[in-house]
């Protein structure tokens, strides 16, 4: 094998390598909410460690973002504000990582709705939703 082709050879298998590392993170799903409907559920069935939501439109502030994990338990996992276009990440409580459903509560502060984007750490464990 020659020195160019070797060299091409290892640009391939480095950029196979550190791909999972760099790949960004596009919305799974994401929740409309207006100052009328301030209510949206979201059924995601995915294994994270880890969501991100980000506000769209507008900055929005939400008195609860629930959880349903796969286990059936329910909890909050969010409360507060979210600045429109910047990514908050959400830790999940201990042990609980299957993701089933999400429930918004929240409410744009400004007129119109605004989009909360969700996405995850881990987005190769999505699991379609059935």
């Amino acid at each position: 094998m020659g020195i160019s082709a070797t060299f091409a050879f290892a640009a391939l298998v480095w950029s196979g390598l550190a791909f999972p590392a760099t790949a960004a993170l596009g919305p799974l799903r994401s929740a409309e909410v207006s100052a009328i409907n301030q209510h949206d559920v979201e059924h995601l069935q995915i294994l994270s460690d880890q969501l991100l939501l980000t506000a769209r439109n507008a900055d929005v502030m939400c008195s609860s973002v629930i959880a349903t994990f796969g286990n059936g338990r329910t909890r909050e996992i969010f409360r507060g504000y979210l600045s429109r276009d910047e990514a908050t990440t959400v830790g999940l409580p201990g042990g609980e990582r299957m993701v089933d459903r999400l429930e918004f509560n929240c409410t744009p502060l400004e007129r119109g709705h605004a989009s909360i984007d969700v996405a995850a750490d881990t987005p190769r464990y999505l699991v379609p939703p059935g």
